[in-house]
């Protein structure tokens, strides 16, 4: 027979309520939801609710938004919902141990990373930063510390060519739902969870830090490939940058081409080598990157040939001209 599940859940982002739909449509009983309080949208002048509590709202689930995860009243609220278990998915914050001792059984934390690489806040995109040829999805008993909780459950995705950070998100958040899934069942059909040590294997934690609007500024003395990776990773956003003549251009999609005539080899890195139908091609410190998806600042985005039918764009990006 199996046991009925309570389950408080706790989330923020469109990938959290990806697990809770999930949740919802498996007919899991979800006690509450903690999500984080509104924000202004439009410089102020719109109450905005995040991804979680829209999905709360129109299943009618009881909504608990805390300038503070360490109230007193937060914490009696939270025991009386008797909950078995606490499931934490991209909320943002740290948990207190006063939370994380409530359920009857444990707290548990989808995490968007092969654990212990990229523990933190920003774990897709430093993986495809980093050029990692796999990620994956890690579900951790939680602990007090960021990330390094006991192992429940674990699955590998490797990363292909042309994965971005809004296709890995799609695609872990899939991967991370079959899991959650998963365990729920076990714990239902009350079968023993097995946890594994984040150290067992001596593997290194990397950190995965917030990004920063300086890290989306494309910087030609970088090689070519480390430039599609952080058009990649900053795509869909915060979506990386360059400028010219005072002018923001955002790049959506570009490609690395390593074999390349050698009279370019001296151009100093930034200098537009040639511009035709198959894109922008621009000098780096090592390697050549074709620019293939531009969105001028104000405009939507466009491939090449649509760019270059601009009269004023053609003649901003002429060969030979240096983009600082």
């Amino acid at each position: 027979m199996k046991k009925k599940i309570k389950i408080i859940f706790i989330g923020t982002s469109k990938f959290a309520a990806y697990h809770l739909k999930g949740l919802i449509n498996n007919i899991y009983t979800i006690s509450c939801v903690i999500t984080k309080p509104d924000t202004y949208a439009n410089r102020g002048y719109k109450l905005t609710f995040n991804s979680v509590k829209k999905l709360a709202v129109k299943y009618k689930i009881n909504i608990l938004q805390p300038e503070s995860l360490n109230s007193l009243k937060l914490i009696k609220n939270l025991i009386n919902y008797n909950c078995d278990i606490i499931i934490v998915v991209d909320y943002g914050l740290l948990i207190p141990s006063k939370i994380l001792n409530i359920p009857k059984l444990f707290c548990m934390n989808i995490h968007a990373s092969l654990l212990p690489r990229w523990r933190g806040a920003a774990p897709i995109q430093r993986a495809l930063l980093a050029n990692d040829l796999k990620t994956g999805i890690s579900i951790i008993k939680m602990n007090n510390f960021l990330d390094e909780g006991d192992i429940i459950y674990q699955i590998e995705y490797s990363i292909l060519l042309y994965d971005t950070y809004g296709s890995l998100y799609k695609k872990l958040a899939i991967l991370g739902l079959q899991g959650l899934l998963f365990i729920l069942k076990k714990i239902s059909k009350g079968e023993q969870i097995k946890f594994k040590s984040q150290n067992i294997n001596m593997i290194k934690p990397t950190y995965a830090k917030k990004i920063s609007k300086m890290e989306c500024k494309l910087d030609w003395n970088l090689s070519a490939k480390k430039l599609e990776c952080m058009i990649r990773a900053f795509n869909p956003r915060p979506g990386t940058f360059f400028m010219i003549k005072k002018q923001r251009f955002k790049v959506w999609q570009a490609e690395v081409i390593n074999s390349f005539n050698s009279n370019y080899v001296d151009k100093v890195p930034g200098t537009i080598l040639l511009i035709n139908r198959y894109g922008i091609q621009i000098n780096t410190i090592n390697g050549i990157l074709n620019i293939q998806i531009i969105q001028p600042s104000g405009k939507k985005q466009m491939n090449i040939q649509n760019f270059l039918n601009f009269k004023h764009y053609k003649n901003l990006f002429t060969k030979n001209t240096v983009i600082i």
